[in-house]
């Protein structure tokens, strides 16, 4: 370890036993997205007599802008495949779409991640326009798949923070990473 002074230290580093001192990770901008969702949705529903049900959620358009990228998300490119949990109001959530950049290449994103309301708060999502970070935790793994200019999305493990406005799925996207 360097012999930096950080203030982001971990804080088990006061519990721990061993010298060595770990520190909590930095959170690097990388985009903005507003995904346009179809207004039909598909609900398989609950197999062999459970309450969880998959409801396809297909995505039919958006734009990402960020420092080191600007696309679009390719029409009617993926969905979101969510397993709703009976009787929580969890959803677990796995989105699959294409994004072409403004200089043309193509990027594949995934997205596994959760969908839960808040503390105290009851949810109905297919009945809302609006869900704010304040209602709900709505958080996602993102990994890519590129080339070119945009190889270096290919080593990134990024976070997104969701919340909806006017039915359009709202992700800002981090790169986790120890250094900034």
């Amino acid at each position: 370890m360097s012999s930096a002074s950080h203030t982001n230290d971990s804080p088990d580093n006061g519990d721990s036993t061993n010298e060595f001192k770990m520190r909590t990770p930095s959170l690097k901008f990388m985009y903005h997205l507003e995904c346009e969702m179809s207004q039909e949705n598909h609900v398989v529903g609950a197999q062999f007599g459970t309450s969880n049900a998959r409801v396809i959620m297909p995505i039919v358009g958006g734009t990402v802008k960020g420092p080191r990228i600007s696309a679009i998300i390719q029409t009617m490119s993926g969905a979101d495949w969510g397993l709703a949990i009976g009787g929580t109001g969890l959803m677990r959530l796995d989105a699959r779409y294409t994004l072409k950049t403004d200089d043309g290449h193509y990027i594949y994103v995934r997205s596994k991640g959760i969908f839960k309301p808040g503390p105290g708060v009851d949810i109905n999502p297919a009945a809302r326009t609006r869900m704010t970070q304040d209602e709900v935790e709505w958080f996602t793994r993102l990994q890519f798949e590129a080339s070119g200019p945009y190889d270096w999305m290919n080593s990134v493990f990024a976070i997104g923070v969701l919340a909806m406005d006017e039915s359009k799925i709202l992700i800002d996207a981090y790169e986790l990473t120890n250094f900034m």
